[in-house]
């Protein structure tokens, strides 16, 4: 039997609420260029999708049309800068803490899929960078799976990745990560296993995960 070597990390929901922190900086955009914030209740509507989906929904609400929507993105990228410089430890998962330490303290080496390109500033701010070897960006590979387990040295099947979206869990499973899913059960129904919230994942559990799946290779 093989060694479970690498763990490939989202941040959403796994690590943070970056759900949260980009709703804020939409809050932000909004005031800014349309004078009004965004109701709380739109924070479900954007949670999970694209920028440029998050864009058109806002657009939408305020019913404008006609603007330049790259100028627009790119102010909410800097709106989300800022905002991450203000966050703390206080916004890091208890259990998301602890699952690193287990990762390090079994060599199990940690990639982050940086989907938002500000991981390791986040990182950084809630000091626990120094957990993670190698960060990857899905704009920059088909498969961002795939070049994590290249990053870190290892066969994609001696890697678990751990996820809150459902085309998260599509590339680990097509490059033979052993995927495991943290959200909802019929969304992620595709994922080898699957927890609701990052508390409810034990490092035993994962192991036994990917040796399960090992076994039936």
């Amino acid at each position: 039997m093989t060694v479970m070597k690498g763990v490939i990390l989202s941040l959403n929901y796994i690590i943070l609420d970056t759900d949260e922190l980009q709703f804020q900086a939409w809050r932000d955009l909004a005031m800014y260029e349309f004078g009004m914030g965004l109701p709380g209740k739109m924070a479900n509507q954007l949670a999970g999708v694209d920028r440029h989906q998050a864009l058109d929904l806002i657009l939408k609400h305020f019913n404008v049309t006609g603007v330049n929507e790259d100028e627009l993105l790119n102010e909410q990228y800097e709106m989300y800068s800022k905002v991450i410089s203000g966050i703390g430890e206080d916004k890091l998962y208890p259990r998301a803490k602890q699952l690193l330490n287990n990762f390090y303290d079994h060599y199990v080496d940690i990639a982050v899929n940086d989907i938002d390109g500000h991981a390791k500033e986040i990182l950084q701010k809630l000091k626990v960078d120094d957990f993670v070897d190698a960060f990857v960006s899905p704009l920059d590979e088909e498969n961002p799976y795939l070049k994590a387990s290249q990053e870190l040295d290892v066969q994609p099947t001696a890697c678990v990745g751990i996820g809150s979206q459902t085309n998260e869990i599509k590339l680990m499973n097509d490059t033979g990560v052993i995927s495991i899913g943290v959200g909802d059960a019929e969304e992620l129904k595709e994922a080898k296993y699957q927890v609701s919230q990052i508390g409810d994942l034990k490092y035993p559990m994962i192991r036994k995960v990917w040796e399960d799946n090992e076994l039936d290779e």
